[in-house]
């Protein structure tokens, strides 16, 4: 079970990453991120968010 990613919300993401809810929707859109969409909310990866610093 070690393999399971940690899911950060949209406003913990655009924290972590320190960019605008706007630059988040691009970066989904782009491929950039890895996210999952459960109801209404976009979740990302903690892993793709930590890349996307880099």
């Amino acid at each position: 079970m070690k393999n399971i990613s940690k899911w950060l919300s949209s406003k913990e993401t655009q924290k972590t990453a320190k960019i605008k809810s706007c630059d988040l929707m691009h970066y989904r859109t782009q491929g950039k991120l890895e996210f999952e969409k459960r109801g209404n909310a976009y979740f990302y990866s903690k892993e793709s968010v930590e890349k996307l610093k880099l």
